[in-house]
């Protein structure tokens, strides 16, 4: 059986993208939870102008963070669909899903959709937290 993350490894970047003619890093969130959960996450498409401004998506972050959409869980508890975030600079404001405990599906500007080891220094040096669903609480792990 395939994985729920193979169709999803290798989609193009587009700036506030969210099909699989591109995606930006939340709108493959957007995307994988859209096709493979049946969950309508909202796009935030109209936020912001361009990437540059990691400001208003931290703000985003954190505030979505804080509601009651998102529930904190701790990394040891790390399964399917989770989000991770990211710190760019020193704010949060890049996500990616987790795949497995040690990896997660995401994308940057200008590269292809990939899994990253979310072990590697370049990432586990800039990871911030981890992210449930509130719909996924009481989900099992695999779609």
């Amino acid at each position: 059986m395939m994985h729920w993350s193979t169709p999803y490894v290798g989609l193009p970047w587009a700036e506030t993208g969210d099909t699989p003619d591109g995606v930006s890093c939340w709108g493959l969130c957007v995307l994988v939870y859209r096709e493979v959960l049946g969950i309508t996450l909202p796009s935030y498409a109209g936020l912001c102008a361009c990437p540059a401004e990691r400001q208003q998506i931290a703000a985003t972050i954190s505030g979505e963070a804080a509601g009651a959409l998102w529930r904190p869980v701790p990394v040891t508890a790390a399964r399917e669909f989770d989000v991770a975030v990211f710190r760019v600079g020193e704010l949060d404001s890049h996500v990616g899903l987790v795949c497995t405990p040690t990896q997660a599906l995401h994308i940057t500007q200008g590269h292809d959709s990939a899994v990253l080891d979310l072990r590697a220094r370049r990432w586990a040096s800039r990871f911030s937290g981890l992210y449930r669903h509130a719909e996924m609480m009481d989900r099992s792990c695999a779609a």
